[in-house]
């Protein structure tokens, strides 16, 4: 890394990050992002031939531009001098033959490079759950085992650890930041089925035009997709192993651009309040900077609290014997390259909150 000028009063070292999929949501957010961080220093990396000002013309900081082949040889060089970072906002399946490209090229030099991967390729420990998820085989599974979970709030310790970080899909980090707490505190019945009901934004779909995306077909309409299994599943499944919980996730797509809001109907096991509920996932995520637990008086979960921020808000309620979690947050920012950010920051040893904002738009 280099040392470059003060930032809050201390000594800043630099580490440059190429973002291969900077044309697409999630690349763009990434780099808007990136405009407020201290200690990164991006290249906007694409295969289409269109300048990043037409592509993303909402990053205005003059973030430098190259092709795939271009970055290739800029990060083997730079891998000479010292560390570097790349972050994979890619198709699933495109990101697992990059990596797997890179450490061909790169051989030893491999090693100095910290990598999140924004895509699926790296979530699932299990190559067989990937192939029965995700319909194809997984292109690079030797590297499996060396990629974190990147969900911080259950899993920081190992990715500090990492040079290497998958970070959670939006739907699987939703559903996990709402049930993991209520499962591993024991209060659940795993014999009754958990019932999820989760919209997300048509942002989730990606920045091609689809007619599931296409505005006067999306707005002022709701409707279910998936209905005989999301793939976000198998990341709450995996999470919740050994336990095998009877799994019903429904997904919708909602009328808006950024957003997701999940609620879950989880059967107790015995007899709870809500504060005692409540109680259970505010000492589980007490401390963490990106996740807030709405008081009982504080009303409910929105997207529009959440919209823009990398912050997850979540509310807890108990009626007869059933535990309602709900959760909102930012698809295309916690759900997506906020998350991918702050693993970044973990990783390299930056302040976790760099870059990242905590509050939402509001009214925008």
């Amino acid at each position: 890394m280099t040392t470059v000028a003060t930032h809050e009063k201390s000594r800043v070292q630099t580490m440059p990050l190429w973002v291969f999929g900077s044309s697409g949501m999630l690349g763009g957010e990434l780099l808007r992002l990136l405009e407020q961080h201290p200690g990164f220093v991006p290249t906007a990396v694409s295969r289409k031939a269109t300048p990043l000002a037409e592509s993303q013309p909402h990053v205005r900081s003059g973030v430098a531009s190259a092709s795939v082949e271009d970055a290739e040889r800029a990060l083997g060089a730079a891998l000479e001098r010292g560390p570097a970072a790349v972050a994979l906002s890619l198709p699933h399946g495109e990101s697992g033959e990059l990596f797997k490209r890179l450490r061909a090229s790169l051989g030893s030099r491999l090693d100095q490079l910290v990598v999140v991967d924004l895509a699926a390729d790296f979530r699932l420990a299990d190559p067989e759950l990937y192939r029965a998820t995700y319909k194809h085989a997984h292109p690079c599974v030797d590297e499996l085992a060396d990629f974190a979970y990147g969900l911080p709030e259950f899993h920081r310790a190992r990715i500090v650890e990492s040079r290497r970080a998958a970070a959670a899909g939006c739907f699987a980090t939703a559903m996990q930041l709402a049930v993991v707490p209520a499962a591993r505190a024991g209060i659940l019945d795993d014999s009754a089925p958990w019932v999820l009901h989760g919209i997300t934004g048509s942002s989730g779909s990606g920045v091609e035009p689809k007619p599931g995306t296409h505005h006067p077909y999306r707005h002022g309409n709701l409707w279910a997709y998936s209905l005989d299994g999301h793939r976000h599943e198998a990341e709450l499944a995996q999470a919740l192993q050994p336990l095998r919980a009877k799994l019903h996730f429904v997904a919708h797509s909602g009328p808006f651009a950024r957003g997701i809001h999940l609620t879950c109907a989880l059967p107790l096991a015995k007899s709870l309040s809500t504060a005692e509920a409540r109680a259970i996932f505010a000492q589980t995520f007490a401390g963490e900077p990106f996740v807030e637990v709405v008081p009982l008086e504080g009303g409910v979960p929105d997207i529009r609290r959440v919209a823009g921020s990398n912050r997850a808000a979540l509310g807890v309620n108990v009626r007869g014997d059933v535990l309602t979690v709900l959760c909102t947050l930012d698809n295309l920012v916690k759900g997506g390259a906020g998350q991918a950010l702050q693993c970044l920051n973990l990783m390299v040893g930056f302040p976790e909150t760099w870059g990242l904002p905590r509050s939402g738009l509001g009214v925008a």
